[in-house]
């Protein structure tokens, strides 16, 4: 006999601000997701990519939970119950500094503080309840929504060091104790 229900990734925190839910990754927000990842939206992500890469990516987030521990949670909005971005660390390699993410799925969402309001939210879990000691976010050079979002939640540039995964942009490293 087979079952229907698909397995979610349970026991993960569940982080509220005043317009969002951040929450576990579920596979009802694979379509919103996957319309992301194969837009124009994604240059200073990765840039676009084709639908299995997307699914890959998709995936990903539910691995990344059990192989580290921690992991991107979908910020959800209240109002519409809809998954509109991403946020968490992220550790790619073995004792790496782990990665602070954030995006935004939709050109809806932007321009509303939300990213700020998410990215803030999922600051104070990585430094607390995670507990964490430092992170680090690259960003690309022309996106100057994330530099932002990154020197509100107390990130400093670090001088001459430039990202792993494109070729132009800012470090910046986080410890506990900034200030959010």
């Amino acid at each position: 006999m087979m079952h229907s229900a698909r397995p979610q990734l349970i026991g993960l925190p569940v982080l509220e601000t005043q317009r969002l839910i951040l929450r576990a990754p579920q596979a009802a927000d694979w379509p919103a997701f996957r319309d992301y990842r194969v837009s124009d939206r994604t240059a200073f992500t990765g840039g676009t990519k084709k639908e299995h890469e997307a699914a890959e990516q998709f995936s990903s987030f539910f691995g990344h939970w059990v192989m580290r521990g921690f992991g991107r949670l979908i910020a959800q909005d209240r109002a519409t119950g809809l998954g509109i971005g991403h946020f968490g660390p992220m550790q790619w390699q073995d004792g790496a500094e782990p990665e602070l993410t954030w995006s935004l799925w939709t050109a809806a969402a932007e321009g509303q503080g939300l990213a700020r309001e998410a990215a803030a939210a999922m600051h104070r879990w990585v430094f607390g309840p995670l507990g964490l000691a430092s992170a680090r976010a690259e960003i690309h050079r022309d996106n100057s929504a994330s530099h932002a979002i990154a020197a509100h939640l107390g990130g400093k540039i670090i001088a001459g060091l430039r990202p792993t995964w494109f070729d132009d942009g800012d470090v910046y490293h986080f410890a506990n104790g900034d200030a959010v």
